[in-house]
């Protein structure tokens, strides 16, 4: 065995180097696909024989930790788990069950794991329920299908030389010449340890090909774990380097000397806040920063919402159609074993516009369903729901639908004048504000074509959970995503460009799972959608792509931020001009590796002892070695011409400080710590804005008698927003607030009494009220009931407004304005009448003092000038 150890010290450099013509003509094996790309780019000789171990690994292991068997794993696994809860006879043993069930995706990613370290069950011996519960579900797993079982047949045929050259011979191209490449890896995973193993026993020399410069050794300990004489490779007095450069990094100056050095490449900027950092984004990608980041994860989940168009590689539940897909298997409850809904689900379905009715996307009803949701509080099954449609039909046809106006309402017609009134449907919209009195309530507020295409959608979305997984037996995977996708037609009214996108995206997960070895297995719809819900949370796109053809990978390969350990390649792929985010103290350098259910370190050492089994060692020594990983990519980052290293202050509540190499370099460097100036604004910006206080189109009330009425005033008298929302809206303003409700239903039933004392008492007026609100506790019926006896209505109670050729009672002003206090805005009201007041409205000005116009206003949710509840404990001055 002759391997060797050949280093460089930039990348762009490596074809200069005097033995690059000896490595050149070898097959080459890149630790990551971003590193492959990039010597392909830059380096032609390489294309035709150069791959990333991740490809490399499906090629020799095809079949193994696929999309397709994880889906089968967590089905396994969902219906284990079902039973030994259903089984189980102490409450205690249940809720931990409960709480194991949550660990199913760590349980088999750490499966996979132990078996490419070639560790099995029966090495193990514990007593812990953990890991008894763990080991119980690796066996179902061994029993489940083949493929455990063929990953173990596949490690011994490869552990044979004449076998493990045959398939490699198949991969690569070597010549007759049994050498190979590995460039960049730092560590072996256990799985990559076996493929090196397996190429030395074939008698294949390994070249290492990495990134070293002798002058910083701290910077660069990283390699000293790997290659050395006990690992095969040679002492680092006989590897072969490119010739020394002249050039001097910053970082590993200061590593090495501790002395105060000059850092003219390097920028440094502190982000106050997070949207410091988001609003700066542009400005870094415009001027061609590649972003990179210890923590890319954390890094890309939060500016994949803010960017969604730089994401050509995104999690299927960052599309509509996920959200959708998610949603609708979430529907299936295991506890319950039946069909249920949620309210949050509801407004994702809605949301995504993968629901329609008569030729209109749901996202056009977003606004009505928030309407009608209130209504259905504490529905949970699909039993409940449907009773709670029916009374809510029943109150819609008995008792909302007696006061709707005969004339329609010409809902196109924008601005109204007094000749135009007539035959226009304005009388119609006006007996509707005066007459009907539950129009104030969000449920009863909606239009009857609007209300009746919310509920069409809501049972449509029923029917589609009740075919997936309705007749709860077991059903194959093929059966079910055939349902599935016959569901995801194009909804109408969505674009078929949008459709086709989102389609596509779909059709990875289907393709996944279309496996011979899974296509036909069977599991129950619970089983089937706890498996759905982990794989899409567990895989993300970049996973998925793994097991497409390179050329997609490589057409896919989009993201905002790179993992910290690409930025090797950044000298070709980024042109010199590096970006490194997120460099706050817990993220960079970083700790440890984190284990993962049931998994510790003590644990694994235990394993190692007993069993031998060398390739946990790997395991072991890879979580210890993330910060020094990351010491070594800092420094290599700053061998690029252009560097921003930068961390945000302030995350949420919580604050960080830089990392030490951010503090290393301002302190021993002339790069200094900048402050982002993105949101600064100065004095001289602010003044040239121009003020804006009120709307001066003129509004002369005596020239519209049938605009302008008494409610009118009050409402301008209370507050000049609510009067011009009101006006905006028409009649579409009402109480969604459960406060504001409950305090509008105190007044129904006030009103209702005064109108009909003489016949029914307080209590059964507030029975048949409470009938169409089914969903008021019961601690809330009594007090209401308690409210309505106990409160006063306001002086100005009784008379009438007249209108057409109908008189409407006054008391309906005790539902528009449920607050007594509102009434002592009356006396201001005639201003009104004032030129002034016909003229200005001054959007500042709120009612007079005690008034509770925005706590009780139906445009408190969306009115930039109201006040809430958290404002109402400073008192007077919140004002």
């Amino acid at each position: 065995m002759s391997n060797r150890v050949y280093t460089y010290t930039k990348i762009t450099e490596l074809k200069n180097a005097r033995y690059f013509s000896e490595i050149a003509p070898l097959p080459q094996l890149a630790m990551s696909l971003e590193m492959k790309n990039a010597m392909a780019h830059d380096m032609p000789i390489f294309r035709k024989n150069i791959m990333a171990f991740s490809v490399f690994q499906t090629r020799l292991f095809p079949g193994w930790n696929t999309s397709g068997q994880r889906f089968g794993y967590y089905t396994v696994l969902n219906r284990m788990l079902r039973e030994k809860i259903a089984a189980a006879k102490d409450k205690s043993e249940r809720e931990w069950l409960f709480g194991c069930k949550k660990n199913i995706t760590f349980a088999v990613n750490n499966i996979i794991r132990f078996e490419e370290a070639g560790v099995h069950p029966c090495d193990i011996k514990e007593r812990d329920r953990d890991i008894l519960l763990f080991l119980d579900m690796w066996r179902c797993l061994e029993a489940a299908d083949g493929h455990i079982k063929n990953f173990r047949q596949r490690l011994i045929q490869l552990h044979d030389p004449e076998v493990f050259s045959e398939e490699v011979g198949k991969i690569f191209r070597f010549h007759g010449r049994k050498q190979m490449v590995w460039h960049g890896f730092q560590f072996f995973t256990p799985l990559q340890q076996f493929v090196y193993d397996c190429f030395i026993r074939a008698g294949y020399d390994i070249y290492a090909l990495i990134q070293y410069e002798e002058k910083y050794p701290y910077a660069n300990e990283i390699w000293d774990y790997l290659y050395r004489p006990s690992h095969g490779f040679p002492e680092k007095s006989a590897w072969i380097r490119q010739e020394k450069s002249d050039e001097k990094n910053p970082l590993g100056e200061i590593f090495e000397t501790g002395e105060k050095v000059v850092a003219s490449n390097i920028k440094m900027i502190k982000y106050d806040n997070t949207v410091e950092f988001v609003e700066d984004i542009a400005r870094i990608k415009d001027e061609g920063f590649y972003i990179y980041c210890a923590d890319d994860k954390a890094a890309n989940h939060m500016l994949k919402d803010y960017f969604p168009e730089r994401y050509g590689v995104r999690n299927l539940l960052a599309y509509p159609v996920g959200q959708f897909i998610y949603v609708l298997h979430k529907m299936w409850d295991e506890n319950r074993q039946c069909i249920v809904l949620s309210q949050d689900g509801l407004r994702k379905c809605f949301a995504s516009g993968w629901m329609s009715v008569d030729g209109k996307s749901s996202v056009h009803y977003t606004e009505d369903l928030e309407r009608l949701l209130p209504y259905f509080e504490g529905c949970h099954t699909v039993d409940e729901w449907y009773k709670r449609l029916d009374v809510f039909m029943d109150a819609c046809e008995n008792a909302v639908d007696v006061f709707a106006a005969e004339a329609t309402v010409n809902e196109n017609i924008v601005d109204i004048s007094a000749s135009e009134v007539s035959g226009c449907g304005y009388d119609a919209l006006k007996q509707q504000m005066f007459g009907n009195p539950l129009k104030h309530f969000g449920p009863f507020s909606i239009k009857e074509d609007r209300r009746d295409a919310v509920i069409a959608m809501i049972k449509k979305l029923i029917q589609m959970a009740d075919a997936l997984f309705g007749e709860n037996a077991p059903v194959s995977i093929q059966t079910h995503m055939s349902k599935l996708d016959a569901m995801l037609y194009m909804p109408d009214g969505m674009p078929k460009a949008l459709y086709l996108e989102e389609k596509q995206k779909v059709k990875q997960i289907f393709e996944a799972l279309e496996s011979d070895q899974i296509r036909d297995f069977m599991c129950y719809p619970g089983d089937l959608a706890a498996a759905m819900l982990s794989l899409m949370g567990d895989k993300n796109q970049e996973e998925l792509n793994e097991e497409l053809s390179e050329h997609q990978r490589n057409v896919d390969l989009k993201v905002l931020v790179f993992n910290i350990f690409q930025v090797e390649s950044a000298p070709i792929a980024a042109n010199s001009k590096v970006h490194i985010c997120l460099a706050d103290i817990s993220r960079l350098p970083g700790g440890a590796g984190k284990y993962s259910w049931p998994v510790d370190e003590a644990w694994l050492k235990s394993i190692l002892q007993n069993t031998k089994k060398i390739y946990i060692k790997n395991w072991i020594e890879n979580n210890h070695l993330t910060a020094l990983s990351n010491r070594y990519y800092t420094y290599a980052a700053l061998k690029n011409d252009n560097v921003e290293i930068s961390w945000i202050q302030k995350q949420g509540e919580k604050m960080y400080a830089p990392s030490p190499y951010v503090t290393l370099l301002d302190q021993l460097s002339d790069a200094k710590i900048e402050e982002s100036h993105v949101r600064k604004l100065d004095l001289m910006t602010v003044s040239k804005i121009d003020a804006k206080k009120r709307f001066e189109k003129e509004y002369i009330s005596l020239e519209n008698p049938k605009f302008h009425f008494y409610d009118s005033e009050l409402a301008y008298a209370l507050c000049p927003m609510r009067f011009v929302y009101s006006y905006v809206l028409g009649n579409r303003p009402a109480y969604r607030n459960e406060y504001q409700q409950n305090r509008a239903l105190v007044r129904l039933v006030q009103s209702l009494y005064e109108l009909l004392k003489d016949k029914y008492s307080v209590e059964q007026i507030a029975a048949n009220v409470f009938e169409l609100f089914p969903g008021i506790r019961k601690a809330e019926k009594r007090q209401m009931i308690d409210d309505a006896i106990r409160w006063p209505l306001p002086e100005c109670e009784g008379g009438y407004t007249s209108f057409g050729e109908y008189r409407y009672t006054n008391y309906r002003l005790n539902m528009v304005f449920p607050d007594q206090g509102a009434y002592e805005a009356a006396k201001r009201a005639e201003q009104m009448m004032r030129r002034e007041g016909r003229k200005d409205i001054y959007y500042a000005q709120r009612g007079t003092e005690g008034s509770r116009n925005c706590e009780l206003c139906p445009h408190s949710g969306y009115c930039m000038e109201a006040l809430f509840g958290v404002d109402y404990k400073e008192g007077e001055a919140s004002w």
